[in-house]
């Protein structure tokens, strides 16, 4: 059994559970996406940035599988959704080395499990 995360974010604190919430995780987190350039990692920003593809259940009008979320920064998460200071290629790179930082640490913290390998990113 998974216990409740207590989360803190705009000074209110609510308890979600990680199994059911997954991307409810990101917030307060530092920004695993990290862009050169970009980045300013204010935590009071950090939102859950879901993956764009297809794949992981993205579609117009639809977001992917809470589960394929990694904490980002405001200008981040801009960069990543509709930004054009990168290219497809390196937008997908950020995302999955954000991915593969964030699953272990979540799955360590919270008991939210950690892909299983990177063909659940591919």
């Amino acid at each position: 059994m998974t216990a409740l995360a207590l989360i803190t974010c705009n000074g209110k604190t609510i308890r979600v559970n990680p199994l059911l919430h997954p991307d409810q995780l990101c917030y307060g987190q530092d920004c695993y996406l990290r862009m050169p350039g970009v980045c300013r990692n204010q935590p009071d920003t950090v939102v859950p940035c879901h993956s764009n593809q297809l794949r992981h259940g993205k579609g117009r009008g639809l977001k992917a599988d809470d589960a394929m979320t990694v904490p980002g920064c405001f200008w981040c998460h801009y960069q990543l959704d509709q930004g054009s200071l990168f290219t497809y290629a390196q937008k997908l790179a950020f995302f999955y080395r954000a991915m593969w930082r964030w699953a272990p640490f979540r799955q360590v913290a919270y008991g939210v499990p950690a892909l299983p390998s990177l063909e659940a990113l591919e």
